[in-house]
């Protein structure tokens, strides 16, 4: 997402209250208890030295960046922006297994002389959400076209300068080594950012430059505490040079997420089921090899994330009916539905739906199924949506906004999903998750079923059990998987807090029933509510989750 868009968002977060439904049904499953448990007085050995290898997912990213402490927004006097990092499943999963008093647990990760980790100072790595009215003579473009903060993210590439992002740099106690962008095969192999500088790579285009940029620019802060153990190590051997107890090993995501952002011309990922499970067994085996326990972790069908917007021409019965599409509780809907809904003026929102559905072939004529490959959805992208809602906005809702600048086609991927192409990003999803399932059963590896969670809360069935827990956190307001209805951060791909707390019960649940642990079950309420702890600058209401949005 660049910055542009970051703005839009806020300057357009009225739009965003959404909720919506598709059409897959998902599993029923054990869940995990809801309330909190009495901490244990004793640490069980596989829980003395936790490590995770991941990416942007277990690195704790939220609203496309990535920041390890609370500090005030200049451009919103009196309101702060809170840190991502510690608010994500890996650091949440690792607090309940301290054994701390959940206080003290929660201090020791925002403590830089405690925490395992690598916390970047503010304002913090990639992108940041700025609000659309600027003070005046701001000017968020300044010394570098790349960066907007001074040059604070270029500083981000280069092992000699990283220490000027970290708030530990020279810490020995990190332990969660994910690498944002990151790749199933990278977390092997790569062993230094794939750029030193912020100047975009070349041939790199669309979403993908950004997914590179992220990778480019996290992987020293992440990693560069274990430069002086060994040439050349990569994610995997960094995390086996700690001796863990416990990995957590979560890949796969930007294998998809490359694909999918370069309209799928990179073709750098894993995309068989032997070169992903080849990929996770060596992973597996290395930490393993090391002494650890490992627990893994599947993929959500990413085409249910409400990064994608659900393209479906409304019928001229929901015309006549003033009703959008969708437009109940679930994933995603057309945010120009929305836009309809909360301007009062339905048949406009209609109107738009059909000319962009048309202008790009983003229709599917006798309607879709989200996720399916024989019967695929279009979709406009976040970004394409905020790009095309800025432009009527300015254009006083006329014409047509040109998503592909200037070159047809260009702009798939990036901001928009044609119905075969999702098929194809739904086939490499579907590939992957079978190597992980593969992988996970050869190596006997438990495996947390992220794919059932999403396909069930999305589902909009309220007698799924993912689905029911969700939307009960606080039933009528919070959570969902549409956009800024709670579980998704404001890029449309990261958790929330309430996000990360969700998928950190269920690895909790998995860990205690494969290895005979008893990590105190997560609050997910307590998340959201911001009452985990009395150290109010440490626990806050989740500000993606609705009503607590103060961006």
């Amino acid at each position: 997402m660049n910055h542009a868009n970051a703005r839009q968002i806020l300057a357009l977060t009225a739009l965003a209250a959404i909720t919506a439904c598709s059409s897959a049904s998902g599993t029923s499953p054990s869940l995990p208890a809801t309330t909190s448990q009495i901490r244990p007085t004793a640490v069980n050995p596989v829980l003395a030295n936790i490590v995770g290898v991941g990416d942007s997912l277990t690195a704790g990213y939220q609203s496309d960046g990535m920041l390890g402490e609370e500090f005030p927004n200049p451009l919103q006097p009196g309101q702060p922006v809170f840190p991502t990092q510690e608010n994500g499943y890996w650091a949440l999963v690792d607090e309940q297994a301290s054994g701390l008093p959940i206080s003290d647990a929660i201090a020791r990760e925002y403590d830089g002389a405690t925490s395992p980790l690598p916390l970047i100072k503010a304002p913090g790595i990639n992108d940041q959400i700025i609000p659309a009215n600027q003070p005046p003579g701001f000017n968020m473009f300044k010394a570098d076209q790349c960066t907007y903060d001074d040059n604070f993210n270029a500083d981000g590439y280069l092992l000699q300068q990283s220490a000027r992002v970290r708030i530990n740099p020279t810490s020995s106690k990190i332990r969660d080594l994910a690498v944002p962008g990151i790749s199933l095969h990278e977390a092997n192999t790569l062993s230094e950012p794939q750029s030193s500088t912020c100047k975009p790579l070349p041939g790199i285009l669309g979403l993908l430059a950004t997914v590179v940029d992220q990778e480019s620019s996290t992987f020293w802060p992440a990693l560069r505490n274990f430069s002086g153990m060994g040439q050349g190590l990569s994610e995997t051997a960094a995390a086996a040079k700690l001796k863990p107890s416990l990995a957590i090993v979560w890949l796969g995501a930007n294998d998809v997420l490359k694909y999918m952002g370069s309209g799928g011309r990179f073709v750098g990922g894993d995309n068989t089921v032997g070169q992903v499970s080849g990929d996770l067994k060596q992973t597996y085996s290395t930490l393993a090899r090391s002494g650890a326990k490992v627990v893994t972790a599947n993929l959500p069908n990413i085409l249910r994330t409400p990064y994608f917007m659900n393209v479906t021409v409304p019928s001229t019965t929901e015309q006549q009916n003033k009703v959008c599409p969708g437009f109940a509780p679930g994933a995603q809907t057309y945010l120009f539905c929305v836009w309809g809904k909360v301007a009062g003026d339905i048949p406009t929102g209609v109107r738009i739906t059909h000319e962009i559905a048309a202008q790009y072939h983003l229709a599917t004529p006798n309607g879709c199924t989200p996720g399916s490959t024989t019967k695929p959805c279009g979709y406009l992208t976040l970004q394409g949506t905020f790009t095309a809602l800025q432009y009527w906005q300015d254009h006083n809702f006329k014409g047509l906004p040109d998503l592909d600048n200037g070159v047809p086609g260009s702009g798939l991927g990036m901001y928009y999903i044609t119905p075969a192409f999702a098929a194809k990003v739904q086939t490499l999803n579907n590939t992957i998750n079978q190597g992980i399932g593969e992988a996970a059963t050869s190596s006997h590896v438990p495996m947390v079923d992220v794919t059932a969670f999403f396909d069930g809360v999305a589902s909009g069935d309220k007698s799924n059990p993912y689905y029911e827990r969700a939307y009960n956190i606080v039933p009528g307001t919070c959570c969902g998987l549409a956009y800024a209805s709670g579980l998704v951060s404001l890029d449309g791909l990261h958790p929330s807090n309430t996000g990360y707390a969700l998928l950190a019960s269920y690895f909790i649940d998995k860990i205690n029933s494969s290895f005979g642990t008893k990590i105190t079950q997560v609050n997910v309420k307590e998340v959201y509510n911001g009452t985990r702890c009395t150290n109010i600058k440490q626990c806050y209401p989740d500000p993606y989750a609705p009503p607590h949005f103060i961006l």
